[in-house]
């Protein structure tokens, strides 16, 4: 998950020094100390005003009042300028509270890590307009933290970021980003890691969890990895919702990794089975309505028995609907018929006819039984396209009849549905109920 637009102009908008001067204070004077005025969406200043002596989030002196005042003057111009209110004389307004206390949550996350205060301090000096970063100019605006090992943290984030797409180099001494300025793509290569999964509420990684493995057995490991969180986490969630009955083992993997499922009789939503399926099928009939324009019906899945199969392609359509932004994405994209074509071709084996032996005119497809074995999407397309085959040569055979004599058409029909029949059953389908 990637931060969003108002916390990237957030975090350009003000500097890492935020976290030790009074930005971080006003932030959480404004999420903790305005519960009487979140129910509006626009604000006197007066009110906020009145406010800040009393506030114990603001530290203060009698001395350093009218500074204060002054000081958030200038932070409510800049929150203006993240989109987060609307500033005005007398008012602010079009106030987004959410958002400010997920960025005044944000601030205190980065101050507990260096490597996140780095990635603040190279993604603010981006985005001004700086592509050549030195570390003279990142050691000034990370002075307060005192960081040692900022050449360390520079060449890890280097690393791990140039493996998704980044296209940069450190020479110890500049930190070059080659993309060019306004590149939305730097944004999630260096700020998205800002914001860690597993700082996540446990009720939030509850839930998280059980919307996962309700549509199926995971292990331990696999939830990690979907989810982005430690497995030893993972592991003490797991208990604690079998403790609660909300999950039952489900089998044993491999390595003896357990795997679980969710306790459909003991719903951990409080839904029934019904009214689940229900919800379901309604998510994924609009959004192939909206997305494709096509219209489906509940009785286009009924043959999906299971709750799960179906919150299986709910995910899959949601997960469709993500934006590719890395490179590594976009390669892949551009370049994944190629890699499933070299599959494909490794799998099967055409036979031609021998000329040694008139006998045996045919082409043969020769296929292996494992190939059953392939991932269920490579199934589907190659399902597809052995399907599209004889149509295809249904109306080759067609636009070509009064040239080919109707013994051959029906011979040539005969083996190309033979060879296409053959070919479904390796992938484990019944060609009788292949359409």
């Amino acid at each position: 998950m990637g931060l969003s637009n108002s916390v990237l102009l957030g975090l350009k908008i003000f500097q890492p020094i935020s976290i030790t001067n009074k930005t971080l204070e006003f932030f959480e004077f404004l999420k903790y100390e305005t519960k009487p005025f979140r129910t509006d969406s626009s604000l006197s200043k007066d009110i906020l005003f009145d406010a800040i002596p009393k506030s114990i989030k603001i530290k203060q002196t009698k001395t350093t009042k009218t500074q204060t005042k002054k000081l958030f003057e200038e932070f409510l111009k800049n929150l203006d300028k993240t989109l987060m209110i609307k500033n005005s004389d007398d008012e602010i307004s079009e106030i987004k509270w959410d958002e400010i206390d997920d960025f005044c949550s944000l601030l205190r996350l980065i101050e507990r890590g260096d490597e996140r205060k780095v990635r603040w301090a190279l993604y603010n000096q981006f985005v001004t307009g700086n592509t050549k970063i030195t570390i003279d100019s990142l050691s000034k605006l990370l002075k307060e933290f005192k960081i040692k090992n900022l050449k360390k943290i520079l060449i890890k984030i280097l690393k791990t970021e140039t493996l998704s797409g980044l296209d940069a180099e450190f020479d110890g001494t500049v930190f070059a980003i080659k993309h060019q300025l306004g590149d939305k793509l730097v944004s999630h290569y260096l700020a998205d890691a800002i914001e860690e999964a597993s700082r996540r509420s446990p009720g939030e990684l509850e839930k998280e969890i059980l919307a996962l493995i309700d549509e199926g057995s995971y292990s331990n490991q696999e939830i990690s990895q979907a989810l982005m969180i430690d497995e030893g986490l993972v592991s003490r969630i797991i208990s604690k919702l079998r403790d609660q009955e909300k999950i039952v083992l489900s089998s044993f993997g491999q390595r003896g990794i357990r795997y679980f499922t969710t306790n459909c009789d003991n719903c951990p939503f409080g839904t029934t089975k019904s009214s689940c399926r229900k919800e379901t099928l309604s998510f994924i009939i609009s959004a192939f309505m909206k997305d494709y324009g096509v219209d489906l019906t509940i009785k286009d899945f009924d043959s999906v028995e299971s709750n799960q199969a179906l919150l299986k392609i709910k995910r899959i359509i949601m997960m469709a609907r993500k934006e590719k932004n890395t490179k590594l994405e976009r390669n892949l994209s551009e370049n994944l018929d190629g890699v499933l074509s070299k599959v494909v071709d490794k799998f099967i084996d055409i036979e031609f006819p021998d000329k040694k032996n008139p006998n045996l005119p045919e082409i043969n497809l020769k296929v292996p039984s494992n190939m059953a074995n392939l991932p269920i999407l490579y199934q589907l397309g190659l399902r597809k396209g052995a399907q599209g085959g004889i149509r295809l040569m249904d109306e080759m055979l067609h636009l070509v009849s009064k040239s080919i004599s109707k013994e051959d058409r029906v011979k040539i029909k005969k083996h190309s549905l033979s060879e296409a029949n053959k070919f479904l059953k390796y992938l484990g389908i019944d060609p009788k109920n292949s359409n």
